[in-house]
């Protein structure tokens, strides 16, 4: 917080410095070095913020890709589980079936024996 203010009002002092520099120039007065400095300093300041401005945008877009990357695997995850769910339900019918079989088999075969 306090790195905010701070910064936020060396940002300030540097704006209206380069305001005064810039009248000087306007009515034909000489720079002194330390005038040439503060404008080189505010270019820079200015660049800087225009690189994080940019930088942010693209670390919300990764973000953004990301999340839609998660959405897509997570949805396949569900989908994939739901057919796993389908696929042990169809066994387990299957299962009970064999075994219905089973037991009719063994059943025929008893009556089979014995009658033979």
């Amino acid at each position: 917080m306090v790195e905010a203010v701070a910064t936020s009002v060396l940002e300030e002092a540097l704006r209206q410095v380069s305001e005064r520099i810039a009248k000087k120039i306007t009515e034909g007065k000489r720079l002194t070095s330390i005038d040439v400095i503060i404008l080189l300093l505010d270019q820079m300041n200015k660049r800087m913020e225009i690189m994080n401005e940019s930088l942010n945008r693209r670390i919300d877009d990764t973000n953004k890709r990301i999340d839609d990357l998660n959405t897509s695997l997570n949805k396949r995850i569900d989908d994939t589980n739901k057919r796993i769910d389908d696929i042990k339900e169809d066994l387990r019918l299957l299962h009970q079936e064999v075994s219905s079989i089973k037991s009719d088999i063994i059943a025929l075969m008893r009556e089979k024996l014995k009658t033979g």
